[in-house]
């Protein structure tokens, strides 16, 4: 009976530590769970915390790149600028350095006359056609056109440019005074003396010019 009793009493002692057993199992696998969640979780956040660095290095990266590209277009655009600026220059020299050339030959025409010895008389026709030459000569300085130099060159020129060209381009007639076949000496001389004064003029607008887009 004893024993009996003892083996009746062992096993409600035996499932009872079992079903200890089994109660505290599911905290076990719990607390598991949650530390694989965490550790889940911290990986997650570390993967995020990459990515983002990574994003914000491209992005360093392409405000880079596109401030470079802003450059090098700016670049672009002052030289072509320049590029503009220094051709309408070059136009403006050669126009120069071609009414230099015609005022030249009109005052070598006049020194011609001026420097022979004995002077020519009134009626010669060496001296007719030496005026005829310098007639001709002005003509084509009247109907030249000189481009005025671009700005902010022109700016810099304005007032020499104003003495010697109209707004058209063409050279003030005073710069190159009007003879005709019946001219004395005198006035050939005068007139002589005024080409002298014109060449020397556009020679320093040549030089004006020039220097004003080389220098700033």
């Amino acid at each position: 009976m004893e024993i009996t009793t003892t083996q009746g009493s062992a096993t409600p002692l035996y499932q009872q530590q079992k079903t200890i057993d089994q109660a505290l199992q599911p905290t076990s696998v719990i607390r598991e769970a949650e530390v694989s969640s965490s550790a889940a979780l911290q990986a997650y956040q570390q993967q995020g915390t990459e990515k983002s660095a990574a994003t914000d290095t491209v992005q360093i990266k392409s405000t880079v790149t596109l401030k470079n590209l802003d450059t090098v277009k700016a670049i672009e655009q002052m030289h072509a600028k320049l590029n503009d600026l220094v051709k309408g220059v070059r136009q403006t020299n050669e126009e120069l350095n071609r009414a230099v050339d015609q005022v030249s030959q009109m005052q070598g025409n006049l020194m011609a006359i001026v420097k022979n010895y004995p002077p020519y008389p009134i009626e010669s026709m060496e001296r007719r056609d030496l005026l005829m030459s310098y007639m001709s000569l002005r003509k084509e300085i009247e109907s030249l056109m000189v481009p005025a130099p671009p700005q902010p060159v022109y700016d810099k020129v304005k007032s020499m440019w104003s003495a010697m060209f109209a707004q058209n381009g063409q050279m003030q007639a005073a710069a190159v005074p009007p003879l005709e076949n019946g001219s004395s000496d005198k006035q050939v001389q005068a007139a002589s003396d005024t080409l002298g004064r014109t060449i020397q003029q556009l020679s320093d607008l040549s030089t004006d010019v020039t220097q004003a887009l080389v220098q700033p």
